[in-house]
């Protein structure tokens, strides 16, 4: 009854520490939706939306980008974990010998933050792109549709340039030189933006509905000018009615997980200059921990109770079998024939060993009886001795 009362008490406990710390685990762990998108060198690596994973108050870029490498087996991010992006699969940074190399926006801004200081919000867009804004120049497009019922798109970007004191001011400048494809009912169809950073697009292409739309411009050894658009970026183009009810209707952009219409795509400019891309990143989060995606020690203690028990089980079943097995040879009569048998034989042995001390002894005093006759014999035949 002892051992029942101790092996009940050790579970309780058990039970008790596993569900304080799966509570404790649970209540911890919040999770964010991020839109993460990688643009390489010459077409996009990754897109989609994550639920990710964190403990503490902020969730920042580096976390989620270290999450998307870790979930994805055909994405790696080197350096993402020791605080300097180098690659993202085969892109590698200085690819063509320059300040080329991986920096990030979000919500179609630059920060001024390294990536491992930006906390995100719930909902935000990433996009972590290769380019040389420092070298090379780098044009972030907005698309202005206001004229696609006549086929007229044109894409702008507010571009930063910076003086001899390295002063910045921004302007708004035109994409131009830029390919253009435009989504149709057999594929794509591809035009060229002037000198306004506008292409017409004819009117057989301007179908009723959505249609697709990229941009794309690389220097003259390949490196990327401009971001490009989110993959499934779409103008919708509307029906074709009266000229007056043809010009208030409202043309809808859209990108089915990436805002890409309600935020700018021009970096927010620093005060500060630097040379550099701005995808260096820390490996620690700004409460001093990499991101979270279980709790290990929790699983620890789960795993150790779940153990113990099973265990503890295992012990308990053996004591019942063991007196189970000693009632039932008590109750069965051969069992009581067999048991008394067995001290009767051990009595037995003890008898014969305690008769052969005695005969030892008795054989001991017979012989020193013995000795003393042959001496007193001597001692008479010569009694000088």
């Amino acid at each position: 009854m002892k051992f029942k009362r101790i092996l009940c008490s050790a579970l309780a406990a058990a039970l008790a520490v596993s569900s304080f710390s799966i509570s404790a685990f649970a209540d911890n762990e919040k999770q964010m939706s991020v839109t993460v998108r990688i643009e390489g060198i010459s077409k996009n690596l990754y897109y989609d939306t994550v639920e990710v994973p964190y403990t503490g108050d902020n969730l920042t870029v580096q976390n989620a980008l270290m999450y998307v490498d870790e979930k994805n087996d055909d994405i790696t991010i080197s350096g993402v974990e020791s605080g300097w992006i180098t690659a993202v699969n085969d892109d590698i940074q200085a690819t063509f010998g320059g300040w080329d190399g991986w920096l990030y926006t979000v919500k179609g801004v630059s920060p001024t933050d390294t990536v491992n200081n930006y906390n995100l919000s719930e909902g935000d867009s990433v996009v972590l792109y290769y380019g040389d804004p420092y070298g090379v120049g780098m044009q972030y497009p907005e698309v202005d549709a206001s004229k696609i019922s006549e086929g007229i798109l044109t894409f702008t970007s507010q571009d930063t340039t910076y003086d001899a004191d390295y002063n910045p001011s921004i302007s708004t400048n035109p994409v131009t030189d830029a390919t253009v494809e435009w989504g149709t009912d057999n594929g794509t169809v591809s035009y060229t933006t002037d000198e306004n950073g506008s292409i017409n697009i004819e009117d057989k292409y301007l179908t009723e509905g959505k249609h697709s739309l990229s941009i794309s411009k690389l220097s003259e050894n390949g490196i990327p000018l401009v971001l490009r658009l989110a993959p499934d970026y779409e103008i919708n183009v509307p029906a074709k009615s009266d000229e007056s009810s043809a010009e208030s209707s409202e043309v809808s952009q859209e990108s089915s997980i990436e805002s890409s219409t309600t935020e700018s795509s021009q970096p927010e400019v620093s005060t500060e200059s630097s040379a550099e891309p701005t995808s260096t990143v820390s490996t620690t989060s700004q409460n001093g921990k990499a991101p979270s995606t279980g709790d290990s020690s929790t699983m620890t203690i789960v795993a150790l109770t779940t153990a113990m028990a099973f265990a503890v089980i295992l012990m308990t079943r053996k004591r019942n079998n063991e007196e189970q097995e000693d009632r039932r040879t008590a109750r069965h009569p051969a069992g009581r024939l067999h048991g008394s048998l067995h001290v009767r034989m051990r009595q037995l042995q003890q008898l014969r060993i305690q008769h052969q001390e005695r005969r030892l002894v008795l054989q001991n005093h017979r012989n020193q009886g013995r000795f003393r006759s042959v001496r007193l014999q001597g001692l008479r035949r010569d009694p000088g001795r």
